[in-house]
């Protein structure tokens, strides 16, 4: 299927038809996406269930994260691919999947995929205007043609359930109202057998992150050398400064514990895959490891709760989930 035959209207989940030669509307209901850029926004209407105006006001400001000027396409892949958890990432997803990135913000993730196998469809959803535009102009600076914009609700998403072989939601689940239903709909969309890639403030995974910035508040301002971003010779002011606003003063955050997590998941027919951290060095993100016992949980949240000096991440965990065949 095309990006254009993905499509879905999120009032009445009809079917989205060309009307001209780029314009889509509703084939029911006559809803039409605004179109900015490559970008479809189905906020027209203003409603925005899955996100509070806090939150949204937050990123308009400052959107997360953002791209150093000189990014390009190259420049991007090098980067990525120093990550080993976006090489798993990408090892594991096949060259012409269909994979949906829900929460995407400025779109890094995302058009790293894209451009790594240009046989697949990504398409990137986030409710945040600013965000998008940042994506919208890295994909026209690098040519990323394969690379599809949405700003939609995340309980509402333009796109058919049980779909896409692989979804990605990370580091957006724990900044919404009501965090059951928001993993709820993200998992909605993964296609029989397909991966759920769920990344999240974990509880103990966090704790070092919230001493921090509550030692950080106390004293007026972040403390630098506490924290491995801000210490960073490599990164600009500005990019620290978005790391600023988003992590020592964003206006909704919840942190979650892995069982309660895992709980729901299973609730849900999806099964164990692993978690991250730790990331494969040389393997897909989507091979299977052994499921740890309860004891084996919480071995593996106290490692994460020691990382939590030098955790670049600042206590954000995936679990890696696959869905019900």
């Amino acid at each position: 299927m095309t990006f254009r035959e993905l499509l879905r209207c999120p009032r009445c989940r009809a079917a989205l038809v060309a009307d001209g030669s780029a314009v889509v509307a509703c084939a029911s209901c006559g809803q039409r996406p605004a179109v900015h850029g490559s970008i479809l926004d189905f906020l027209v209407d203003g409603s925005k269930e899955g996100v509070s105006p806090e939150v949204n006001t937050f990123y308009e400001k400052r959107p997360f994260p953002g791209y150093m000027p000189s990014d390009d396409a190259p420049s991007l892949i090098d980067r990525a691919r120093r990550s080993a958890f976006l090489r798993a990432l990408d090892a594991g997803i096949p060259p012409r999947a269909r994979v949906l990135d829900c929460g995407a913000g400025t779109g890094q993730v995302s058009a790293f995929l894209a451009l790594a196998a240009p046989g697949r469809t990504v398409i990137a959803a986030d409710m945040c205007r600013a965000s998008l535009a940042e994506a919208d102009k890295f994909r026209g600076r690098a040519s990323v043609a394969n690379l599809h914009l949405v700003r939609a609700d995340l309980f509402a998403l333009p796109v058919p359930e049980k779909t896409f072989e692989v979804v990605v939601s990370r580091g957006v689940v724990h900044h919404t109202p009501d965090v059951e239903r928001a993993i709820r709909s993200v998992a909605r969309h993964v296609a029989p057998g397909g991966i759920l890639v769920l990344g999240f403030y974990e509880t103990a995974a966090r704790g070092l992150h919230c001493a921090r910035r509550a030692l950080g508040r106390a004293a007026g301002r972040p403390i630098r050398f506490l924290d491995p971003i801000l210490r960073r010779k490599d990164l600009d002011e500005e990019k620290k400064l978005t790391w600023i606003e988003d992590q020592y003063h964003h206006p909704l955050e919840r942190i979650l514990p892995l069982p309660w997590v895992l709980k729901l998941m299973r609730s849900q027919g999806f099964t164990w895959i692993r978690t991250v951290p730790p990331a494969p060095v040389e393997a897909s993100l989507f091979e299977a490891t052994d499921e740890p016992s309860a004891a084996g949980i919480a071995a593996l949240r106290a490692g994460w709760f020691a990382r939590g000096l030098g955790d670049e991440d600042a206590g954000l965990v995936c679990v890696v989930m696959r869905a019900p065949s």
